[in-house]
């Protein structure tokens, strides 16, 4: 008698799966085991060196109970995060600079300035000059003296607006973040795929993108300059008319 078989109807496309579903799993001698979401997920990683995912990067909170500033590997923040915890960012530290980049960025591109206006920030035109520019919190503190780029609808306003804070309300609060650097943008595109590892593990978070984002190293009055997370295209655009993105930065501090 010829075996029977029983043609598979088209499956649809699966993108997400809940803790309630269960995987078959067929061994060696046809039997099949259901397996959990969680038994999955670490069976996965079990293959993955996480160190090459971790290294240099971090999870920064307030500490809910004394609103102490502590950091976790990315792989220990679930349950820090389960535990009522919040996150103020991703700590990247990398060539003696600690950055933390914010969880969320502006929900829309965003204008640098309403006017061509020089905002006193380091000011060059020099590409090699203008990456080594680390001095995002000063660019920013500058920037904002100006009514042209203050408010939160353009990028040095936006970034010292924005605020993460804990359960007591305490973290890193307005004022405490800065419009990167050209300089700190790159260190950020360095560890684009780390940062983003340790933002799919905090809730509410949106990854970085492959696009344009604004930087506080200035060009001229009427320029700043921009990089792409795409390709680490390092240009210079409009200060008034041209629209990025914009995600703020800090540091480990209380």
């Amino acid at each position: 008698m010829a075996k029977q078989t029983k043609k598979l109807t088209a499956q649809a496309t699966v993108t997400t799966v809940t803790t309630a579903q269960k995987f078959p799993m067929t061994d060696a001698n046809g039997n099949v085991t259901l397996i959990t979401l969680a038994n999955l997920k670490a069976a996965l990683m079990g293959g993955i060196n996480l160190n090459s995912l971790e290294d240099g990067v971090f999870i920064m909170t307030h500490r809910k109970s004394d609103d102490y500033p502590i950091m976790f590997k990315p792989h220990k923040w679930t349950a820090q995060q389960n535990a009522g915890e919040v996150a103020d960012g991703v700590v990247v530290v990398e060539g003696g600079h600690v950055l933390v980049v914010a969880p969320t960025e502006s929900t829309t591109k965003l204008n640098w300035g309403s006017a061509n206006v020089a905002g006193g920030g380091v000011t060059t035109s020099n590409r090699e000059t203008a990456y080594s520019d680390f001095a995002g919190k000063a660019n920013t503190a500058s920037q904002i003296t100006h009514a042209e780029m203050s408010g939160e609808g353009y990028a040095p306003g936006f970034c010292h607006a924005y605020s993460r804070v804990n359960a007591n309300g305490k973290g890193l609060t307005a004022g405490k973040w800065w419009l990167p650097s050209l300089g700190e943008m790159m260190m950020i595109y360095a560890n684009m795929t780390k940062i983003n590892y340790a933002l799919s593990l905090i809730e509410g978070a949106t990854q970085l993108v492959e696009d344009a984002y604004w930087t506080s190293t200035e060009d001229s009055a009427t320029n700043a300059w921009r990089l792409s997370l795409g390709d680490g295209g390092m240009r210079t655009n409009t200060k008034a008319t041209s629209t990025h993105r914009v995600r703020p930065v800090s540091a480990f501090i209380s």
